[in-house]
C-alpha cells in the first residue's frame, strides 16, 4: 500500500517558531504567577499560538487529500490528547486532595474532557472563577478546545468544499471571526495566509513586503496603545503578522526542537511550578517574592522537560508504528463524538438553569 502524503511529507521547518512557542508559553505561565504585564498579554500569547496553528496545520491540510484524513486525525490525536488528558487528570486529581467533589467539579471536568471549555466555561468565567478546580488552574484549557474544534472543522471546509482553499472563503471566515470577536479570528487569518502563500508563493519573504508587515505590526501596537478597547479586533491581525514575519525556513536544531517541544507541556502544566514555588516561599519565608517567581519558572521548565520526554516524545517515536487507517478513523470519530457530546450536554445543563 502506498503511503499518504502526510506520511511522506517533510514539512518546511521554521526555526524561529520553536523559540516563539517557548516565549508564548512562558508569558502565560508568568502572567498566572502574578508577574506585572499588560492584562491582555497572556491572551495575546494564545492568539499567536492560534495563528501558528492556522499557518502550520492549514498548510498541512492544503497539501492533503481526503485519503489523508485518517493520518491527519491520528497525528492530531496522538500529538494533543496524551499530554492534554494527563494534565486534566493531574489537575482534577490534585483538586480532590484540597477541595470537596461537587456538581461544579463534575460539570467542569465534563467540559474539559469534551473540548467545550470555551463554549460553556469561558463566557461565565468571572461568575464561576471561584468554583473552578484549584482556583482556576484549568482556565487556560479553553484554548485547547478552540484548537481541537479547528482540527475538526477546518478539514471539512478545505477538503470537502470545491472552494475550500480559496482566498475569498478564508478572507470571509476571518473577517466574520474577527468582526464578531470570536475565538477563531487568529486561526482563520493563519489559514488565509496559507491560501495567499499557495496562490502567490512565498510573498511574505520578500524584503519589501516583510518591511510592510513590520510597519503594519507597529501600527497595530500603536492603535492598541491609543485605543486598548479595540484589542479583540487588533490581536488576531497582529498575531498573524508576527507569524508571517517569523515564518522563514531554516535548519532544525536539537536545542530549538527541544525548547519548542517543551512549550506544550509547559503551557498545560505551568501551575505545578507555581504551586510548588509558592509553598517553598511560604515555608522558607525570607527568599522574597521575585525569587519565588524565578524558582517557579525554573521548576516549570524542569517539569515540562520531564513530561515532554516521558509523554510527548514517547508518543512521537511510536506514532508511525501505531498508525493504521482504522485507528485514524477511530480517532476522528472519537474527536467528533466528544465535541458533539460536550455541546449536547452543555446545552442541556444550560437549559436546566433557566
Amino acid at each position: 500500500m502506498s503511503q499518504s502524503k502526510l506520511e511522506q511529507a517533510r514539512p518546511i521547518y521554521f526555526p524561529a517558531f520553536d523559540w516563539l512557542r517557548l516565549v508564548l508559553a512562558m508569558t502565560v505561565a508568568l502572567s498566572h504567577d502574578g508577574v506585572p504585564m499588560d492584562h491582555n498579554a497572556p491572551n495575546f500569547a494564545v492568539q499567536i499560538f492560534f495563528a501558528l496553528s492556522g499557518w502550520l496545520i492549514g498548510g498541512i491540510l492544503f497539501d492533503s487529500t481526503k485519503q489523508d484524513l485518517p493520518r491527519f486525525y491520528f497525528n492530531r490525536a496522538t500529538r494533543i490528547w496524551a499530554p492534554y488528558y494527563f494534565s486534566v487528570a493531574l489537575i482534577f486529581a490534585v483538586s480532590l486532595l484540597k477541595e470537596p467533589i461537587d456538581w461544579h467539579w463534575i460539570e467542569y471536568l465534563f467540559y474539559d474532557l469534551t473540548y467545550t471549555h470555551n463554549w460553556f466555561i469561558s463566557p461565565r468565567i468571572l461568575e464561576i472563577q471561584k468554583d473552578l478546580p484549584l482556583g482556576g488552574s484549568t482556565n487556560h484549557f479553553w484554548s485547547l478546545s478552540v484548537e481541537e474544534q479547528f482540527y475538526l472543522f477546518a478539514p471539512l471546509l478545505i477538503l470537502f468544499f470545491a472552494r475550500g482553499r480559496s482566498i475569498v472563503l478564508w478572507a470571509a471566515i476571518a473577517a466574520l471571526a474577527v468582526t464578531f470577536k470570536t475565538f477563531y479570528g487568529a486561526i482563520a487569518l493563519g489559514v488565509l495566509a496559507v491560501a495567499l502563500q499557495r496562490r502567490y508563493g512565498d510573498w511574505h519573504l520578500n524584503n519589501n513586503i516583510a518591511l510592510s508587515l513590520g510597519i503594519a505590526l507597529i501600527g497595530c501596537v500603536a492603535t492598541y496603545l491609543v485605543k486598548p478597547e479595540a484589542y479583540l479586533y487588533i490581536a488576531p491581525i497582529a498575531s498573524v503578522l508576527i507569524v508571517l514575519l517569523l515564518a522563514r525556513p531554516g535548519t532544525k536544531s536539537t536545542l530549538g526542537a527541544f525548547v519548542g517541544g517543551i512549550s506544550y507541556p509547559l503551557y498545560l502544566n505551568h501551575w505545578i511550578g507555581i504551586f510548588v514555588a509558592h509553598e517553598i516561599v511560604e515555608m522558607v519565608g525570607f527568599i522574597g517574592r521575585w525569587s519565588g517567581v524565578w524558582l517557579g519558572a525554573i521548576l516549570n521548565i524542569g517539569v515540562a522537560s520531564v513530561l515532554f520526554l516521558a509523554i510527548d516524545e514517547q508518543v512521537r517515536k511510536r506514532r508511525n508504528r501505531l498508525f493504521s487507517t482504522g485507528r485514524g478513523w477511530a480517532a476522528a470519530l472519537t474527536a467528533y463524538g466528544l465535541v458533539v457530546l460536550g455541546a449536547v450536554g452543555g446545552i442541556a445543563i444550560f437549559v436546566t438553569r433557566l
